[in-house]
């Protein structure tokens, strides 16, 4: 912006001098209309209305859109050019717009660029909320037999009491001790988990199904009648060929936590 200024004061040097010189004549009228002129020309240029900044932005996203259409990977010289013109925030709002309209066009290629492009700009823990999401929603486009991944513990399954409420959590086997899904439950004959219990979007069942992990279930409950605690820790190894899996607890699995007085 201040370049803007200066140049402007440049331009205005010469008429200044003429205005200033004792022989020349309608100075008024000179002084107007050169005022009239750097006005608007600052008023094209550097107000929150430029609207020579705005064809700028539009001319940019049209170039954007039109490589979206024929799901190219965009081009470095347009991902460059909105970062020299949007300030930050506007970024950030530009590319959520430019991915989510990518996916519900099935423009993935397109969608995958932009994610790579995009990732650097969300650093805030609610930012990266709403990258993993978009992140979540491409691969749930390009995967889509995963979108619905599921796990469930068996109705038949055996448990050393009555229940009051319980808890299952379920993580990646020797990875990171962030759950890919977590639930409460009350009614044993219903527990199941998909990826919307996961703690992170996108780190969830369809992660692990996709990466063929194995996974490892902690599920506890707390007895009705005497208030005592069980658990169970296996290691699963999921069904890859289906986005579904269920899983028996039998009776000799349960171990009691002991309580301290």
């Amino acid at each position: 912006m201040f370049i803007f200024y200066l140049l402007t004061i440049l331009a205005a040097l010469p008429i200044i001098a003429y205005i200033l010189a004792q022989k020349t004549i309608n100075k008024g009228l000179i002084f107007g209309s050169s005022l009239l002129i750097l006005s608007l020309c600052l008023f094209m240029f550097i107000s929150k209305f430029a609207f020579v900044g705005s064809y700028e932005k539009q001319a940019l996203n049209n170039k954007i859109f039109d490589e979206i259409y024929i799901d190219a990977g965009i081009s470095v010289e347009y991902l460059k050019q909105l970062e020299n013109i949007l300030d930050e925030d506007e970024l950030k709002n530009w590319l959520v717009g430019l991915i989510g309209k990518s996916i519900d066009l099935k423009k993935l290629k397109s969608a995958e660029s932009l994610i790579a492009f995009s990732e650097r700009f969300f650093i805030s823990n609610n930012e990266k909320l709403i990258f993993y999401n978009l992140y979540a929603a491409l691969r749930d486009e390009k995967f889509p037999k995963f979108k619905s991944s599921s796990f469930k513990i068996d109705s038949s399954s055996l448990y050393p009491c009555s229940i009051r409420n319980g808890e299952v959590t379920l993580f990646i086997t020797n990875g990171p001790e962030i759950p890919i899904a977590k639930k409460e439950f009350k009614n044993k004959d219903n527990i199941s988990l998909n990826n919307l219990d996961s703690v992170i979007p996108g780190f969830d069942l369809a992660s692990a199904y996709l990466n063929q992990e194995s996974i490892e279930m902690k599920i506890k409950i707390n007895c009705l009648d005497d208030q005592q605690i069980f658990f169970v820790e296996n290691k699963i190894f999921l069904n890859q060929d289906i986005p579904f899996n269920s899983y028996k607890i039998n009776l000799n699995e349960w171990f009691k936590t002991s309580q301290e007085l």
